[in-house]
């Protein structure tokens, strides 16, 4: 088995690897089996374990994206799920939208977070996580449908579904010039989750630009190097984009110019 560093002992990549190893040397099994039972097991743990919900967070036993509608609930296979139903910034939101603009934001939410866990929410289930008669939930799936965007629910859930926003998407809005609001609206995560993305793609790209290897990435940003990864490869497809990255460039250069000259000031302090 692979040794682990102390500091990469929380990481979920990691643990993957662990358990991977366990079942190929345990049990014998394939490469590909033990690679699958390893991506459940640590799904399962960490959906499992009641350390890792945070606050605002339930468990829902929600009915498999695998089973067709209109199967019944008796046949069904269920997964487990963890549903963000409040979390912190839901105050704000309401301050500046309204109760309505954040009841749909959170039914937007967890819609996808059930889909994220291999699950689908039935209007039923949304209307008892929410607390809403079913009338006030198709009123307002049909708002947001209203609004481009597309809401998967048990009664028309199809395989394409199973793709949710990512963070290519994510940032890819914010090039475009999508506010974190804007964004944050239409793909229904956290406000905090797409700030999260949209920083550390600009700091991984700006020492990307500067042809930093990953492991002076890693060192620098304190991320780990499957992240760093990513990023990068987010980056990259951009630049196959003639418009993307245009746009790439033009924001890219306003942050270096902007280091630049916060350096030369900072120099001038020193003199």
């Amino acid at each position: 088995m692979k040794a682990i560093t102390t500091e990469n002992k929380i990481n979920p990549k990691t643990c993957q690897i662990l358990f991977s190893d366990y079942f190929k040397l345990r049990y014998g099994f394939s490469f590909a089996t033990a690679g699958a039972l390893a991506r459940d097991t640590l799904r399962l743990t960490t959906t499992l374990n009641s350390y890792s919900l945070k606050e605002g967070q339930i468990l829902r036993y929600v009915v498999s994206n695998t089973e067709p509608a209109g199967k019944a609930l008796k046949d069904c296979q269920f997964v487990l799920a963890k549903l963000t139903v409040y979390a912190p910034e839901d105050a704000e939101y309401r301050r500046k939208y309204g109760l309505k603009e954040l009841k749909l934001r959170v039914m937007q939410r967890i819609i996808n977070e059930a889909i994220s866990y291999g699950g689908c929410l039935s209007q039923k289930d949304i209307g008892e996580i929410l607390f809403l008669d079913r009338g006030t939930v198709s009123d307002y799936l049909k708002e947001l449908e209203s609004r481009h965007i597309h809401i998967a629910t048990r009664a028309n859930f199809t395989k394409k579904d199973i793709k949710i926003p990512s963070k290519r998407d994510i940032i890819e809005m914010f090039l475009q010039g999508s506010s974190k609001e804007e964004i944050v609206r239409h793909t229904g995560h956290l406000f905090t989750y797409v700030e999260e993305c949209i920083m550390e793609f600009l700091r991984v790209g700006l020492y990307h630009r500067w042809n930093h290897p990953i492991s002076v990435i890693n060192q620098s940003l304190k991320l780990d190097p499957v992240s760093i990864h990513n990023y990068i490869k987010i980056y990259q497809s951009f630049l196959k984009d003639r418009t993307l990255s245009k746009l790439l460039h033009k924001i890219f250069s306003f942050y270096e110019n902007s280091l630049l000259l916060a350096i030369k000031e900072e120099k001038v302090k020193e003199t």
